[in-house]
């Protein structure tokens, strides 16, 4: 016998249903369970019989189940009065002529009944859709779901001003060059190291949409401001004369999910691996293709293994290289391949433990020695326009930090040159290192109360193909005219490879993180609230400058230091907040950044 919640309001219904029936004449039920209402059918004088119309014109019932629940309810009703009739000598006596007598429901079972019946008939409404609000919607408006934020802070960039003052600003260098960094100082783009920047009003928005089309395929899209494409910061200056602002397609991709645990990521999407901002800015996003699958199908989600992985391309060049020449060069493709292993356990009284162990290899970005390449001609003419072989492989989206290396060899034609004449050799500059990044990285959660906790974060980065050597690959020669650069710049003559071990080269390739969290650690609510602090301390050539941190000794590697800040949320989905970076540079000249943010963030 089923004991269901379903079967148990089955039955109180039919009961008071049988009540009901047991003081109508036979006849009256029959005709009414024959007729259902309609527009002209005039109101019944049965409270049953209105009920099972109610039931049928609002679509719970069809007119024959109706029919059914009616014949059903009398006779279980002449059961009653049959077993009524053969009880004991305390029966009730007959009705008088002209009476109706209605058995007794008690007040709490009418009650029950009624909450009952309205939860499956708006349970039934919401389904079918012939009860909401929304039914005249389409029903693809169901499967999209539009979200977004918009931030707007005030950042302080304090200098300390005992900085060095020749900090090469080796980003502009490729995007205006090339330069002839070499011959003079009044051509090397500088670095601002003294002069602080207060109150500089920055602002991020983006607008995004998840659309389900069907089950296991997805589509995101989200849109983002943004001062240029580089690949990191979203934030866009505000000032500018009230000029427009620029509108970037951040995310465009489609997400397949085959089975549970398992997705597949195509297009451009967030970030897809665990990892923290010593590695990866929070605003960057991946181009490519992602999968991931993980254990909870057989594990469930307290114990959970993943494995993820995928391939993005970072440049795939010019098809027409050299543009101007008849000859073209092949472009050799950048990329990045990564992989990571993941394990997420959670235990008793809401503990939790994440631990992730990636290799992400970089393909082509450390810059090679260009063919001679003839600047001069007879009568020393310089030509301009002239196009070197591995002008493509400068490097791109330059932050500061990472150690380059000029990549022309430039041949200066005419070997007599005339009396007092200065020739100048432009250069480019590109990756000194390859990059092989191997990054451990950890978070663990410890509640306090009910409310709040302490979560505990740690990272550690390590380029494994760094090699000192690679310093002076291109000859003793060409480096002593055009030496390696990174963060030393007024001391000695600056030649790394001045010597035949390039021991005076004050870089590194390794980084690492501590970040201590208490508060509310998942803010949503009014009057939740979280602090931090931490310890960051990143090498010169650990990572690629171009992905790292935004924020933080304002880009960049090269620099160690702490921060601290706190943040609240006022109301629901607006939240205010305030950090302080203090760093310093880790080796080379003086270089110290301070900066102050203080962000108001509404979120939908």
């Amino acid at each position: 016998m089923r004991t269901g919640p379903k079967a148990i309001r089955k039955v109180r219904m039919l009961a008071l249903l049988g009540a009901l029936t047991a003081a109508l004449p036979p006849a009256a039920m029959a005709q009414d369970a024959a007729a259902p209402a309609t527009a002209a059918t005039p109101p019944s004088d049965s409270a049953m019989v209105n009920l099972v119309r109610l039931l049928i014109q609002q679509g719970v019932l069809t007119p024959e189940k109706g029919k059914a629940l009616m014949a059903q309810a009398q006779n279980e009703a002449a059961s009653a009065r049959t077993a009524a009739s053969g009880a004991s000598s305390t029966e009730l006596p007959a009705p008088a002529a002209g009476s109706i007598r209605v058995p007794y429901v008690p007040e709490t079972v009418r009650a029950q009944i009624r909450e009952e019946l309205k939860a499956d008939v708006l349970a039934q409404a919401k389904e079918q859709a012939w009860a909401s609000p929304d039914a005249a919607a389409p029903e693809w408006t169901r499967r999209i779901r539009l979200f977004g934020d918009v931030r707007v802070r005030s950042q302080s960039t304090l200098y300390s001003s005992a900085n060095s003052n020749l900090i090469p600003d080796f980003a502009r260098v490729n995007a205006i060059g090339p330069l002839p960094i070499f011959e003079s100082d009044t051509f090397i783009p500088l670095l601002n190291s003294r002069q602080d920047r207060w109150n500089r009003l920055l602002l991020r928005a983006r607008l995004g949409v998840d659309v389900h089309i069907r089950d296991g395929v997805d589509v995101g899209l989200l849109i983002g401001s943004g001062d240029d494409n580089s690949p990191i910061s979203l934030n866009q200056s505000l000032g500018g004369g009230f000029g427009k602002r620029n509108i970037w397609l951040q995310n465009a991709f489609v997400k397949l999910t085959p089975t549970k645990g398992a997705e597949i990521s195509l297009g451009r999407f967030p970030n897809p691996f665990f990892s923290t901002s010593l590695l990866f800015d929070e605003d960057l996003s991946f181009d490519g293709v992602a999968a991931s699958i993980d254990s909870s199908r057989w594990t469930g989600d307290d114990l959970r293994v993943a494995l993820r992985g995928g391939a993005f391309p970072l440049d795939f060049g010019d098809a027409n290289f050299p543009q101007n020449d008849v000859d073209k060069r092949k472009y050799p493709s950048r990329w990045m391949f990564s992989a990571q292993a993941e394990l997420d356990a959670k235990f008793a009284n809401d503990m939790s433990v994440k631990v992730g162990a990636g290799y992400h290899s970089f393909k082509n970005l450390q810059a090679n020695l260009s063919e001679p390449c003839f600047l001069y001609r007879v009568q020393s003419q310089f030509r301009s326009g002239v196009v070197c072989s591995t002008d493509n492989q400068r490097a791109t989206f330059l932050r500061k930090g990472n150690t380059v290396v000029p990549i022309r060899d430039i041949v200066l034609d005419d070997p007599t040159p005339a009396l007092n004449e200065v020739r100048v050799s432009p250069q480019y500059v590109g990756l000194a290192f390859d990059y092989d990044i191997l990054n451990i990285n950890a978070e663990a959660r410890f509640p306090i109360n009910d409310r709040i906790g302490v979560m505990v974060t740690g990272d550690y980065v390590r380029n494994l193909s760094f090699r000192k050597r690679d310093l002076c690959r291109f000859g003793a020669v060409f480096s002593e005219v055009y030496p390696p650069l990174n963060n030393v710049g007024t001391d000695g003559d600056g030649n790394i490879c001045s010597q035949t071990n390039p021991s005076s080269f004050v870089g590194g390739n390794q980084g690492y993180m501590g970040k201590l969290t208490f508060g509310h650690l998942d803010l949503k609510k009014r009057g939740q609230w979280q602090a931090e602090v931490g310890y960051r301390y990143l090498e010169s050539d650990a990572v690629p400058d171009a992905f790292t941190d935004s924020e933080f000794h304002r880009g960049g590697t090269n620099a160690k230091g702490y921060f601290i800040g706190a943040k609240g949320v006022v109301f629901d989905g607006l939240t205010l907040g305030a950090r302080w970076m203090s760093a310093n540079e880790v080796s080379g000249d003086p270089f110290a950044i301070d900066v102050l943010e203080i962000d108001l963030e509404a979120r939908f």
